[in-house]
């Protein structure tokens, strides 16, 4: 297997930043790996090893050959990964982004001298493998220094189609960072040229760009943009970065923080407002997370200014021992986990992506109907196929969807919904004959904002009914295998949404579900990869976890709402949760999938 890398940027940092302070991910990388100048594989090889101190082995990435993608999955190659292109999985990626042309704001040349577009292994790869392949060009700073010149923008602008041409390549993406309102304009018309000059080369070429995960100013006039770009995607990341004070999640699908209210779920909601088309709208993810030192181990806490460090996906996975079963955390109200250790006597806390976590980000995907997911960067996980099999799992022809699953607003279990959303998804088990949703909690603004239930795959199906306000649908079960949920909120006033258990259910089943929904008890998330959370109206008095057999594999009746499943070496399969409270108790059916 090939070496795998960590991106990692011993710097200190003061404590306070300001927005104005934030450098995003990819500029930070390409800052970083521009100073090596290397321009061949086996040179960034050799880096890679360095940076990283170990290698994995014995570990395959997965190949399949047997099942399709239904969703667009857009992967930027980082030339600085060198050679670990070999270990992609190339169906389950669609479109191949080489990153990065830096654009000179005064000439409109390429500044990189390791952009080796022309000559790349990995492009020449991604092309014989069938891939749409992209350049990604980048302008960090300068923007009105670019946009004054006209010559800068014209050799821009020649330079790629040139590039394309010479590669039969497919397209370029524009990831220009740091620009305010005063660009809004500027960069519409270089967008509209550039999409002329495309165009005249080959009307097939494409034009995408990277939207910001916060639009801080209006800077997108996506009303201009939406009919020329191919696809947008957003930096998904970078929510809480290097100069945070407070050390939280990349990718946070929910709130984490009530003073720092934005998550990738609210970053949909607001590019579909701005008029974006669901279908060309990409939800970029990390491959990567981010270690702080803290003040506290507890979650949130205040960084110390002392240290950050990006850390890939591989460079957790090889290194258990600091990033142990022990040390890991899961955050159940923005649904991340995170590990907490001591270095040098003080707290570290590294919050990064598992399976699970980026599963349900992918699920957010398909519940939106947004056209796919955007990856920063391939090759983050090399040694390791988790996150390839994720894709298949929820992104391809051969994706099953799980009999049973908690599912919440847009807010999550713990906080509210956001104004101006509209979304509707289905739910339809495979091999289920009907499907039972339980509401947990219900609470919209009443007459205002409205969840919507209809018996059958659309929208178009009869309708169940339509609930606002405290008006709960309680216990709801489909006459066929399928029941679609549409939401809809409008500006203004919102609340704590709603939170439901969905099962596959027989008719036996039917019954004993109903005896047993008496009290507000749920337990997520459901499948579990490590953690179950327990929350209920009353005290929990007792808890007791069989297998298929009825064999006892946990008992306590301590007060506990948390259970690790990993410490007890689980199989993959399916468990039943006994949970007495002081009021209720009811038996769940759990599914582990380590």
């Amino acid at each position: 297997m090939r070496t795998i890398f960590l991106l990692c940027f011993f710097t200190s940092f003061l404590s306070g930043f300001s927005q104005s302070d934030f450098k995003s991910i990819m500029r930070e990388q390409s800052e970083f790996y521009s100073a090596f100048k290397f321009t061949n594989d086996n040179s960034w090889d050799s880096l890679n090893t360095i940076i990283n101190g170990s290698s994995p082995s014995g570990k395959s990435n997965h190949k399949t050959a047997a099942c399709n993608l239904t969703k667009k999955v857009f992967g930027w190659h980082p030339y600085w990964v060198g050679s670990v292109y070999t270990a992609y999985d190339w169906n389950m990626l669609s479109d191949f982004c080489y990153f990065d042309y830096a654009v000179s704001p005064t000439t409109g040349q390429n500044t990189n001298t390791s952009f080796a577009w022309s000559t790349s292994a990995a492009v020449t790869a991604a092309k014989a493998n069938g891939k749409k392949i992209h350049i990604c060009a980048t302008l960090f700073a300068a923007h009105s220094t670019f946009w004054a010149s006209s010559t800068a923008q014209t050799t821009f602008i020649n330079n790629i189609v040139s590039l394309l041409n010479s590669r039969g390549g497919n397209g370029v993406n524009i990831d220009f960072e740091g620009m305010g309102s005063a660009d809004k304009t500027p960069f519409k018309n270089f967008m509209i040229n550039l999409k002329n000059a495309l165009t005249a080369a080959n009307p097939n070429y494409e034009l995408s760009m990277a939207l910001y995960a916060v639009e801080w100013s209006s800077t997108f006039d996506i009303p201009a943009l939406n009919p020329i770009v191919t696809n947008f995607i957003i930096m998904g990341y970078d929510y809480y970065y290097a100069g945070s004070t407070s050390a939280g999640p990349e990718s946070p699908l929910y709130n984490f923080q009530t003073t720092y209210n934005y998550t990738v779920a609210k970053s949909i909601t607001y590019y579909l407002k701005q008029g974006v088309t669901a279908s060309k709208l990409l939800l970029g993810l990390p491959y990567y997370g981010r270690e702080w030192e803290t003040v506290s181990a507890t979650a949130p806490s205040t960084t110390t200014g002392n240290f950050t460090s990006s850390r890939t996906y591989s460079y957790v996975k090889n290194n258990p021992t600091t990033y142990s079963a022990a040390n890991k955390k899961w955050e159940s109200t923005c649904y991340n986990p995170f590990y907490v250790y001591l270095s040098g006597g003080m707290n570290r806390q590294c919050w990064i992506d598992d399976v699970y976590s980026m599963g349900r980000k992918y699920d957010l995907v398909n519940q939106r109907r947004i056209g796919g997911i955007g990856i920063w960067a391939l090759g983050y996980d090399n040694g390791y196929n988790d996150l390839w099999q994720l894709i298949e799992d929820k992104f391809s022809n051969c994706a099953v969807q799980p009999c049973t699953d908690s599912l919440f607003d847009m807010g999550g279990p713990y906080r509210n919904y956001y104004d101006n959303e509209a979304y509707s998804y289905s739910i339809g088990p495979n091999g289920t004959s009907k499907v039972q949703l339980q509401f947990k909690s219900f609470a919209l603004e009443q007459g205002y904002d409205t969840l919507f239930l209809y018996n059958g795959s659309t929208t178009a199906a009869p309708l169940i009914g339509a609930y606002t306000g405290t008006n709960s649908p309680g216990t709801v079960t489909s006459t066929g295998t399928i029941i679609t949920i549409r939401f809809k909120s409008d500006v203004g006033v919102v609340n704590s949404g709603f939170k439901l258990i969905y099962n596959c259910v027989s008719a036996t089943d039917i019954n004993e579900a109903a005896e047993q929904n008496k009290t507000q008890m749920v337990i997520f998330p459901n499948p579990s990869s490590e953690w179950i959370y327990i929350k209920s109206e009353g005290d929990i008095r007792q808890i007791k976890l069989t297998n298929t057999l009825g064999e006892e594999i946990f008992f306590s009746k301590n007060r506990i709402s948390e259970l690790n499943l990993k410490n007890f070496n689980l199989p993959n399969g399916i468990y039943f949760l006994d949970v007495m409270s002081a009021n209720d108790r009811q038996t769940f059916k759990i599914i582990y999938q380590n």
